[in-house]
Formats: structure tokens, sequence, C-alpha cells
């Protein structure tokens, strides 16, 4: 039986700022939301320790904060960069790193709900669970699939699958149809998708 690993919580003000600068010098920009999620979420800091942080960080040009559509994004600076570098040992290594691993995961998985769209539609008789995987550079979608499922317990088991591995999803599809002639790994897929995004964001940097 193993032992528990005490939980840590940061309440010093500076410690808060370095956890901030340094899942941001990590993760890159990140919605408030999604930063609690990180932090408060698993008490690694108290919920209004952050906000007032926040605040001074924005007033001390350690972040930056814009607003886009519903969510505020926190944006690092070189300020907050530097802090990251030189101060990142100040702080326990395994609240650094679980807040970098806790904030990878909901930002991927914020990204997944852009780019894989589902919906369960009720047939009066059974329920039919839809998949989307748009392609977001524009035209059609990479793939659509439509499946028959008796309950809505079964389609939401099977929208949580897709979530939980939505490039093996993907992939076990595709390989069902050209088997025999290709198959498409997980490396293969995760560099179509990973070039996707640098092509967006590429352009996106040009506007």
């Amino acid at each position: 039986m193993g032992v528990p690993v005490p939980k840590y919580t940061l309440y010093d003000r500076k410690d808060i700022e370095v956890l901030v600068s340094y899942i941001l010098y990590k993760v890159g920009n990140i919605t408030k939301d999604d930063l609690m999620r990180c932090t408060v979420d698993h008490d690694f800091v108290m919920y209004f320790d952050l906000i007032c942080c926040l605040f001074d960080m924005e007033d001390k040009e350690l972040i930056k904060c814009e607003k886009s559509g519903n969510d505020e994004i926190c944006i690092p600076t070189d300020k907050s960069e530097y802090l990251a570098i030189e101060l990142a040992y100040s702080i326990p290594r395994s609240i650094r790193e679980d807040a970098v691993y806790y904030a990878k995961k909901i930002t991927s998985h914020s990204h997944l709900e852009k780019t894989v769209k589902t919906e369960i539609i009720d047939l009066g008789q059974g329920f039919q669970f839809c998949i989307r995987f748009i392609n977001e550079l524009g035209g059609a979608d990479l793939m659509e699939l439509k499946i028959y499922a008796p309950t809505r317990e079964a389609a939401e088991q099977m929208e949580k699958r897709v979530f939980d591995n939505p490039v093996g999803a993907y992939r076990n599809v595709l390989n069902s149809f050209i088997e025999g002639y290709l198959t498409v790994s997980d490396k293969e897929i995760r560099e179509v998708l990973d070039n996707t995004l640098y092509v967006k964001d590429t352009a996106l940097a040009k506007i």
C-alpha cells in the first residue's frame, strides 16, 4: 500500500505569480477559466488568491489579459518568462509540474471541442450518435459518422470514448476502410493535425 503524497497549497503572492508564469511559459496563452481549473480545482492555490494575483500581474505587466468572445485570455510577457525561468525552483516541483500537466490536458480538450463536434439525437426509438471531424482550414469535413445507440447512456459512452482518444477513433475507422492497401498510424495523423494547426497559426499571425 503506497503512502499518500501530501497536497501543497501556495498562499504567498510571489509564489502564485511564479506558478502562473511557469504555466504560461510551458503552455502559452490560456483562458482564466482554464487557469483556474488547473490550479484552484486541484487546491494548488485558493480562488481569491489567484484572482487578486492575476490583477496584480496585469498591473506589473507580467501578463496581458484580452477578451475573446466570452473568454478572457491570459497572455505571457517577457517579464513573466523571465520569472518562470529564474524562479521556477522556488515552488515545489510537484505543484508546478502537475499544474502544467493539467493545463495541457485542459487546453488540449478545449481545442478538441472546436475540431471534433458531436451530437446525440433522440430518434424516438433509440438514439443516434453523430460525430464530425472538422477541417479547420475550411472545406469538407475530414470525416462524419452516425451511429445508432439503443439508449442515451450508450450514446454518451460513445461520446466520452471519442474525446478520450479522438486520434485513435479517427485512425481505427479510417484503417477499417483502407486495410490491405495502406494503414494510418497515430504518428501520421498527429503530424497531419500538427501541420494543419501550424499552417493555421502562421496564417493568423500574418493577419
